[in-house]
């Protein structure tokens, strides 16, 4: 059997799953996933099979952390000899795996799903010799939008290049859709880490006690944030993906302030919950966001910028923003996504 791809990724994680499965409907395919977990990731059931409808095999049973490098290549090889495929697509250069997967396919069949940006990836010196080393084995990227085309830019990648709109596709569990009146609740979701900025949002919403903004997740700067933070100011452990939906819907503004951020799935999931967004111009997803229509684009490194923001919406502005984001649709969004890999 010739399998139309043959994709080698990290993890299979949710959003991955869904994405593959619509591939699913209309091309042949196999997954290699490089280890079965990882132990950074936003819930329980952020890596999962329970609804797989692809052909797949994993080339370890343990952690991505804690896998073994010598074996998960010959394991590697071995599939790679085993079976046929049109193309071969490998989900980032970041891994040796993906560099011996290229390396011994032909370059006319190899495809790179890119989620860097040209915001958090050096391009310069040695480091961006060998991401231009990496692109030499390339035929046709898979780019996830315009900082990722700006990266491949920036390395001289002159073959095809197909905007993807996407790293993969959310849950999308049913609700009823009801517009809110605008209570000053703001939410963010995902890992606590310092590129996250999260500091600066909490000395914003310190100072404005009329505000409530929770924080749902876990990570390295939990202890400070939760120290610094006002009685304003809630934090939530990790949830899992499934029940992440009335935390949404149970709030009126998400807000992804990072520093960089190659996509930020967590906007989609916001979108899809029918909450607008401001998000940092240095995420990925940034250009699923209309200023002023279904969100506004920051700056993270301007408190005052994030600050007035926050306090410009009003009652009026608010059904604005629901407006625009009642006609966006992740649906068609994600129908874009699928269609770039049958070209």
């Amino acid at each position: 059997m010739t399998y139309d791809y043959l994709i080698v990724t990290h993890l299979p994680a949710f959003y991955k799953i869904n994405l593959y499965n619509e591939i699913a409907k209309k091309l042949n395919i196999f997954v290699i996933f490089v280890a079965v977990d990882t132990e950074e990731k936003r819930s329980a059931d952020f890596t999962n099979f329970g609804d797989v409808n692809f052909k797949y095999e994993i080339l370890t049973d343990k952690t991505f952390q804690a896998r073994n490098l010598l074996v998960t290549l010959f394991k590697l090889v071995t599939k790679l000899k085993k079976y046929e495929f049109k193309k071969l697509l490998v989900c980032g250069w970041d891994l040796p795996e993906f560099w011996l997967a290229v390396f011994l396919s032909s370059s006319c069949k190899n495809c790179l799903a890119l989620e860097s940006t040209v915001l958090e990836s050096n391009t310069n010196g040695l480091r961006g010799l060998i991401k231009k080393i990496f692109l030499s084995f390339i035929d046709t990227v898979f780019a996830s939008g315009d900082l990722h085309v700006e990266l491949l830019k920036t390395l001289d990648y002159d073959k095809k290049i197909i905007i993807t709109r996407g790293v993969g596709i959310i849950n999308k569990p049913s609700f009823s859709f009801v517009n809110k009146h605008y209570r000053k609740r703001f939410l963010f979701v995902g890992r606590l880490t310092s590129v996250k900025n999260l500091k600066v949002v909490i000395d914003i919403f310190n100072s404005l006690p009329e505000f409530k903004l929770s924080i749902v997740g876990s990570g390295d700067e939990s202890k400070l944030l939760k120290k610094n933070a006002k009685s304003n100011i809630f934090f939530i452990p990790p949830v899992d993906n499934k029940l992440l939906r009335d935390i949404y819907l149970d709030n009126d503004i998400f807000i992804l302030p990072s520093k960089k951020e190659t996509w930020g799935l967590v906007v989609e999931e916001a979108l899809f919950f029918g909450l607008p967004v401001i998000v940092s111009k240095n995420c990925g997803s940034r250009e699923l966001i209309e200023h002023g229509v279904n969100g506004y684009i920051i700056d993270p490194d301007d408190f005052f910028n994030l600050q007035e923001t926050i306090l410009s919406i009003d009652d009026a502005t608010f059904a604005v923003l629901q407006n625009g984001v009642n006609h966006f649709s992740v649906n068609d969004k994600d129908v874009q996504q699928i269609s770039s890999y049958l070209y």
